[in-house]
């Protein structure tokens, strides 16, 4: 519905009314006098709905005296029609079309200068010409007065107002109200309906009031989610509806981790025992998202040291990049999502894989004869093998002439090759660790300077030669000759 401005037709608008009509009654009991506005005033009325159409009429001649009250007609304009059809009138003689019955009423009383008319229960129908015309008797005259007036009923727009907390928190009830606002005044029975997921069944209530309500607990699944109040006006020809979105707080339900590594993207699944392995060198793109609302505060740590930290935001995902991986780079990765209604935390074990790396190589001469130690580190931890004289020494095993102890822990492998001999042999003697990532072999040649007397039984020669990756070449040459 909106207010018609009547000021160009010379009539003034009463504040707070849809439509103001004033009509000026002039003549006198000896003739008959007819007036129309020069503009034809429109009223507008969504289906459904209601209007109320003030009209007045104003005598402005005083010497004009009181006579009977008269009667007040309101006629719709058949345009195909012999006669109008009459829709509300104070007549009781008359009768009113079928059609409008009850919905089309003459509120004032024409003997007292008021033609103000409702209409409740707009249907598109009703969209037309209409018009007011009273009779006033005096003696043996009458007066005539005509109004014209065009309605025009549209689609329903009118939607119900739902009054929800701007934010739920998970777990806690609520009560959520529906009203429609409706203007006509009566008592007319509404039927309200609400559906959404968070609601257990979809109640419904109808009655005189212009208001529903519904009680549900809203959890973390129903953030998002939609909930909708349908109401159907009286007569139950049209409804309308509101839908409003559920805004509900909740703690950290889960952190996830993924991995972005040459452009393929792993999802580590939380609360299994996560684990990657990667090769030295390479590179990682680690993601971690945590569900919450409002969002975590996300944290990577290796760790007790932080790596990278971020304030709440609406995505909830923090980045983490590891570029050129290297030994120091491994260990247990944890993402910590702190929320004030609880946080969680995931971690993910980045195991960085290399080949051997010789830590400390060494021949001595013992009582018993040669002693030397090898030690390497790599990840996955090495195997080390001994060779003398280009053949392997079984690995933990023991002979008349040789012995060897080996032990590995982590990344850690060491071993001992304890050799029974009087003199420097001339023979070379190697150290090799071993893994998937390559190999790395350690070499010690001996040269041979005859018996070793008992006095010097600690001394001899040995050179020492470290190679790399299996390979032959001669990378340094030590020389100790006592």
């Amino acid at each position: 519905m909106r207010r018609t401005d009547t000021s160009e037709a010379g009539l003034s608008p009463v504040p707070g009314m849809l439509l103001l009509v004033a009509l000026i009654w002039e003549g006198c009991l000896c003739q008959i006098t007819r007036y129309e506005v020069q503009r034809q005033p429109t009223v507008i009325v969504q289906e459904g709905m209601c209007a109320r159409v003030p009209c007045n009429i104003s005598s402005h001649l005083e010497h004009i005296p009181k006579v009977s009250p008269g009667h007040g007609y309101w006629f719709r304009k058949r345009m195909h029609k012999k006669y109008d059809d009459l829709v509300a009138t104070n007549d009781p003689n008359r009768e009113v079309e079928e059609e409008v019955w009850g919905r089309f009423r003459l509120l004032g009383s024409p003997g007292m200068a008021n033609c103000s008319l409702s209409i409740t229960d707009a249907k598109k129908a009703d969209s037309g010409q209409y018009y007011f015309w009273m009779e006033r008797e005096g003696q043996m005259n009458y007066t005539h007065v005509k109004l014209v007036l065009y309605v025009n009923v549209t689609d329903l727009i009118q939607k119900p107002d739902i009054s929800i907390p701007e934010m739920l928190e998970s777990g806690n009830p609520v009560t959520v109200k529906c009203t429609f606002p409706w203007t006509c005044g009566e008592n007319r029975p509404f039927k309200f309906s609400w559906k959404g997921a968070a609601l257990s069944s979809r109640p419904q209530s109808s009655g005189a009031s212009h208001s529903s309500e519904v009680s549900f607990i809203p959890g973390h699944q129903h953030h998002d989610t939609n909930l909708t109040c349908k109401v159907t006006l009286p007569e139950g020809r049209v409804s309308t509806e509101r839908t409003v979105q559920l805004n509900v707080s909740y703690a950290v339900q889960n952190v996830a981790i993924s991995m972005a590594q040459d452009n393929r993207k792993t999802v580590f699944v939380p609360g299994n025992s996560s684990a990657l392995v990667v090769q030295e060198g390479r590179s990682l793109h680690l993601l971690c998202a945590a569900n919450s609302n409002p969002p975590a505060t996300l944290s990577w740590l290796l760790g007790d040291q932080t790596l990278a930290s971020s304030q709440p935001s609406e995505d909830g995902v923090l980045h983490l990049d590891l570029p050129h991986l290297g030994p120091a780079d491994g260990g247990n990765y944890t993402c910590l999502a702190e929320h004030a209604l609880g946080s969680k935390q995931a971690s993910l074990s980045v195991s960085v894989q290399y080949s051997p790396r010789m830590l400390s190589s060494s021949c001595s001469w013992v009582k018993e004869g040669l002693l030397c130690t090898c030690s390497a580190q790599a990840e996955p931890a090495p195997s080390l093998h001994w060779w003398v004289g280009g053949k392997p020494v079984e690995s933990n095993g023991s002979s008349d002439t040789f012995q060897v102890i080996s032990n590995r822990s982590g990344p850690w492998a060491s071993s001992i090759l304890s050799v029974k001999v009087g003199r420097v042999p001339n023979i070379n003697i190697s150290c090799e660790g071993k893994n998937s990532q390559g190999s790395h072999t350690f070499l010690f040649q001996l040269v041979p300077d005859g018996p070793m007397p008992s006095h010097v039984f600690q001394k001899g020669m040995i050179l020492g030669v470290l190679c790399g990756a299996g390979t032959a070449s001669l990378v340094a040459l030590f020389l100790l000759l006592l």
